[in-house]
């Protein structure tokens, strides 16, 4: 085995190990001497259930959840709006003279005022 400087920390292991199975169950022991022979012998032990089917019905719900909750969502974006209908907008507004100044003066007028210049500064 090991010699030298791990056999002290070797001895303590093993004696913790042997305090822990002392303190299991007969049938744990049991059980666990069963699967340590059948480990050594090569032969695989039974599994559980699996859970496969588990999973893939809980994907499925999933993306079932995910696609009702796409569909019962409201729309954020707001539609296009087609080429011909902005330049007409575009064309009307400069045909008429309208600029952003006669569209809202008093906003200008503000923008001058001290009011607006000791708020920009705080």
């Amino acid at each position: 085995m090991n010699t030298g400087e791990h056999a002290p920390f070797d001895a303590a292991l093993r004696a913790r190990h042997a305090e822990a199975l002392e303190q299991l169950s007969p049938r744990v022991r049991a059980q666990l001497a069963q699967r340590r022979h059948a480990a050594l012998r090569g032969q695989a032990q039974p599994r559980a259930r699996r859970n496969g089917l588990r999973y893939a019905i809980a994907g499925f719900a999933a993306i079932g959840v995910l696609g009702l909750g796409l569909q019962l969502q409201p729309a954020r974006i707001a539609p296009p709006t087609t080429p011909s209908t902005s330049v007409a907008t575009v064309a009307t507004a400069e045909t008429r003279g309208d600029t952003l100044l006669d569209q809202d003066p008093e906003f200008y007028a503000w923008l001058a005022s001290p009011d607006a210049q000791q708020l920009a500064m705080e």
